[in-house]
């Protein structure tokens, strides 16, 4: 969400898990009511670590996760265990941490069929901690295991993540494909967000394709809806994207003023490592252009920016 689900979608991500919170009374064969107190007990746990974790409280939220593990355990519900382990993972992803991601979802993993409505966010979960893993092969195949096996309104979000792993992987002409796929399902179902990761990944296709004015237009109309959403960190994305495509034509005062706006965005967000690099790749330009004052004044800014979110 890097990007996926940070390379693919952030904190957002989680809310997934949520929806499969709805599922799995479904999946049970029981009606909301007929739930027994413990079930009810992990559900409200794991509610309360998706909350903790969108406020950026990742312990807090795997020990709630583990807690509503611990409960599905106990009385052998399968599917309170998989939405559990599901959610851990999503936790240890978007905090780096590929081996323990791994160690969750493999569990996950054992305990789902191909049949199971719970399958297509396993398998979309295992394809995102294959590629934080740099695994790209295994990413892409499963995620073509989370497409096969989705027919609902979250299929273009997971042609998304397929879309960016074939770009990464220098698939351009299938990741094109794939991300109008996307694009086309994003907006029939109205899911905005994933419509701008659509429109993102179909603009980085095209700026390594050197299609740049249609690498552009694709960034800015993410960049329109990241906006109308108030999505910070996606609104810093696109104008990082807009910088790189400027400077591979040759503009880097164009691409200094996106990275400005990138920086402003994100430092006034919260994002501090996303600031600081703006600031990095801003010097880097000045530097280029021999305007060392300016590089070092930007250096200067991002050091005392990292010693600053460094302080207890």
């Amino acid at each position: 969400m890097n990007d996926a689900c940070r390379k693919g979608g952030g904190r957002g991500c989680l809310f997934l898990a949520s929806l499969l919170l709805l599922s799995t009374a479904g999946c049970a064969g029981k009606a909301p009511n007929t739930l027994s107190a413990s079930q009810m007990e992990a559900i409200s746990h794991n509610q309360r670590g998706i909350k903790a974790e969108a406020k950026g409280e990742s312990r807090q939220a795997l020990e709630e996760f583990s807690e509503a593990l611990r409960i599905s355990s106990s009385i052998e519900n399968s599917e309170g265990i998989i939405v559990a382990l599901v959610n851990s993972s999503r936790v240890h992803r978007h905090n780096g941490d590929a081996k323990a991601a791994l160690a969750m979802i493999s569990r996950a993993i054992t305990r789902v069929t191909p049949q199971s409505p719970l399958y297509p966010e396993v398998a979309f979960e295992m394809a995102q901690v294959k590629l934080l893993s740099g695994e790209l092969g295994k990413a892409s195949e499963w995620a073509s295991n989370a497409v096969g096996a989705e027919n609902g309104s979250k299929r273009g979000m997971m042609i998304n993540l397929l879309a960016r792993i074939l770009y990464l992987r220098g698939n351009l002409a299938e990741a094109e494909l794939k991300a109008r796929a996307a694009l086309l399902l994003n907006s029939e179902n109205g899911v905005r967000g994933e419509e701008a990761n659509s429109l993102r990944t179909l603009g980085d296709v095209q700026a390594a394709g050197k299609h740049r004015a249609e690498a552009a237009e694709s960034y800015n109309r993410a960049l329109d809806i990241d906006k109308a959403l108030g999505k910070s960190r996606k609104i810093a994305a696109d104008l990082r994207a807009l910088a790189v495509l400027s400077l591979s034509q040759n503009d880097p005062d164009l691409a200094l003023a996106f990275y400005r706006r990138a920086f402003a965005v994100s430092s006034t967000g919260g994002d501090r490592s996303g600031a600081a690099d703006d600031l990095l790749k801003m010097s880097r330009i000045h530097e280029k252009r021999g305007e060392k004052e300016q590089s070092g004044r930007l250096l200067a800014e991002r050091e005392t920016m990292l010693k600053n979110s460094r302080t207890p």
